[in-house]
Formats: structure tokens, sequence, C-alpha cells
């Protein structure tokens, strides 16, 4: 399976609020958001320069988007981009759209995580 993960420009930061919690306006302004509840929080994954009054806030991340759009039938994706980097003890935040997948790596921690892509066979573009 060939993959090529693209560069998110900017930071983010990922945000835990009570799950009764309104997504604050403030973050649409940013060019990816991703907003989950559950029963038990309120996630919002944004740039991290948007304020948002949260219980917890976790960044800065790297944000890395698989390019291209990924057909529902296919499988392993995820497994194919996480493995090697678990194996190189670099944590992630996995995001998915409906039409691809994210990946988020510590501000840190982004070029080791693309130097580990590269050695999986993963384009990093």
């Amino acid at each position: 399976m060939d993959i090529t993960m693209k560069r998110v420009p900017g930071e983010y930061a990922a945000h835990r609020l009570a799950p009764d919690s309104r997504v604050p306006e403030a973050v649409w302004a940013s060019p990816f958001v991703s907003v989950s509840r559950s029963v038990d929080e309120l996630s919002i994954i944004t740039d991290a320069g948007i304020h948002v009054d949260a219980q917890s806030t976790v960044g800065p991340w790297l944000a890395y988007r698989v390019d291209g759009t990924i057909d529902f039938s296919v499988t392993g994706v995820m497994s194919a981009l996480t493995a090697p980097l678990a194996e190189a003890g670099i944590g992630i935040l996995g995001v998915s759209t409906y039409d691809t997948d994210y990946i988020f790596v510590r501000g840190d921690a982004g070029e080791a995580a693309e130097i580990t892509w590269r050695a999986a066979g993963i384009a990093v573009g």
C-alpha cells in the first residue's frame, strides 16, 4: 500500500472539556478542527493559538494527513501509519474524517516521525 503523508501547517492543541460544554465559536477559525463528544467529555483539537477554556489542554501537536481520499473498503492504513511510530516510541493522537486520516505527533517529535515513516516506506511531502 502506497501512503503519502502531508504536513498540515501550524501547531495544534487537544482540549478536554466537560461533556455538557458548548463548543467555543473561536475554534472554527482554525484550518483544522475536530470536535468529539462522548458521555465522559467534549474533546476539541484546534489551532494552538486559539484559547479554549478547558479542564485540560495538551500541545503543541504537529498534524499530518494522508494525502488523498481513503475508500472505506481499504484496511490497515492507520495501522501502517502508527505501528512504526509505536516501535520508535513516538506517541500519537489519531483522527479520522470521512475522507482521510490525520496523525498528530508532539511538537518536538515531528522530525523523528518523518524519519520513521520514510524508513517504513511511507512518503512524507
